[in-house]
């Protein structure tokens, strides 16, 4: 029979890893994949004009969740609202503190067009399961 890891093992790596502050921001991907280092997304960032601007948190407890059998940090969540010319966007990065990989990529293969006025929301789930 394998070991399992145990739940205190669990809470504990979570502990470690889903804390501190955290970033969301829009990016145009160029020749950019979910391997690129997060020094090379964060070049690739949107310029603040036109009303964008990166999100910025911070981490709740996690805490675990029964359903899904995994640690979870509470959702974080926000949007991106756009003013004058509008702007577009084709990846949205998730950055947590102290890290140089992104934590996660989301890459649209049709590029998110917003035009004055117009908001794109965002929610993640971050988790450790065994």
């Amino acid at each position: 029979m394998p070991f399992v890891i145990t739940q205190g093992e669990l809470a504990y790596e979570a502990g470690l890893v889903l804390t501190g502050a955290w970033k969301v921001f829009c990016a145009t991907k160029g020749s950019l994949t979910l391997a690129s280092s997060l020094a090379a997304w964060e070049a690739a960032e949107l310029p603040p004009l036109n009303g964008y601007a990166a999100v910025t948190g911070t981490l709740g407890t996690p805490a675990f969740n029964a359903v899904t059998g995994r640690y979870e940090a509470p959702i974080i969540s926000g949007q991106f609202v756009s003013s004058d010319a509008g702007y577009e966007f084709n990846a949205m990065v998730v950055k947590l503190a102290g890290r140089t990989a992104p934590y996660a990529v989301n890459l649209y293969d049709v590029p998110i067009v917003l035009s004055a006025g117009q908001a794109q929301g965002f929610n993640f789930t971050l988790a450790i399961k065994p």
